[in-house]
């Protein structure tokens, strides 16, 4: 393997990403047939089918499989490498790279602004994704910190908890079941749901829980956008289960309710995660610190009953 490049492993793992050479094209801004010449070179020069291809569909072989954990961790030594020496140079204002899943943007805005009177010259990048997104930028070093509720166990990580997490069930005001009390889980066998798509945080604690009290409700509707549910529920499609952190505006005005069901809210955790291995700029470990010191208070602050 000895004249194997970095260019070429970069191409390798963008390509095993998405199982599509035309899409690692697009990610690397080459050419797909580029992709698949250097990928050809690759097994050339190690000796070994790192793709398995039928047609225009690719899946990786079992030495791709293990290949791949290497290339993941060579190239993620290589980032600690470059961040370091930007330390070593006095050069740690580097771009603070935070991913939210899609609930923790509706306070972690609020968060930042606090942080940044502290840390003004802090630049930062949020993406916002999905859970299962969120840890493949976590595991390919595309984000320093991501803010989650159910913590990873693909990658080690390092995670610490700073708030509670609840999640209820809503509907609109005008529902069925809107004005009644203590309502058991069976009764939402009855009525049609409104979910968040697989993959979600949100979507996972919901099945759970249903799966735990034996309740088989009907999904009409699955989404990927909170926005897009509680405008759903406003207009009584159906009910759904959400992050209680999502509906501060539509509970004050009365577009929604929380429903009275047995054994809810459901409280989890939200946590501050990153890479065990991985360390830290400057600017990222003063935002976990700071997540830690003051995220729970300042998020209770938020969302305290008025």
């Amino acid at each position: 393997m000895k004249n194997l490049t970095i260019r070429q492993i970069r191409i390798f793992v963008a390509a095993a990403k998405h199982m599509n050479f035309s899409k690692a094209a697009e990610d690397l801004h080459v050419t797909a047939p580029a992709v698949s010449l250097q990928i050809k070179e690759m097994e050339a020069d190690i000796g070994v089918s790192l793709f398995a291809r039928s047609g225009r569909t690719i899946e990786l072989t079992s030495a791709g499989e293990y290949f791949l954990l290497y290339a993941r961790r060579l190239l993620s030594t290589l980032k600690e490498a470059g961040d370091t020496m930007e330390r070593m140079k006095g050069l740690d204002a580097r771009i603070l790279k935070i991913g939210l899943v899609s609930t923790a943007k509706y306070f972690v805005p609020q968060i930042l602004g606090q942080f940044k009177r502290e840390y003004p010259k802090a630049q930062i990048r949020i993406d916002v994704r999905n859970r299962q997104q969120l840890v493949e930028l976590l595991r390919d070093g595309d984000i320093d910190i991501a803010i989650m509720g159910r913590p990873p166990r693909e990658i080690d990580t390092r995670v610490e908890a700073f708030a509670d997490h609840p999640h209820v069930f809503i509907a609109s005001p005008e529902h069925p079941l809107a004005q009644r009390e203590n309502i058991p889980p069976k009764a939402l066998s009855h009525f049609e749901l409104i979910s968040r798509e697989q993959g979600s945080g949100t979507r996972h604690i919901m099945e759970t829980y249903l799966a735990e009290h034996e309740v088989s409700p009907v999904v009409t509707m699955e989404m990927s956008s909170n926005e897009s549910i509680k405008q759903a529920v406003i207009a009584d499609l159906g009910l759904s289960f959400v992050s209680l952190h999502t509906i501060g505006l539509e509970l004050k005005n009365r577009q929604l309710v929380i429903l009275d069901v047995q054994d809810t809210p459901i409280v989890r955790t939200w946590h501050v995660v990153a890479l065990t291995k991985r360390n830290l700029s400057q600017t990222a470990e003063a935002f976990r610190y700071f997540m830690l010191e003051k995220g729970g208070e300042i998020l209770g602050q938020i969302f305290a009953p008025k």
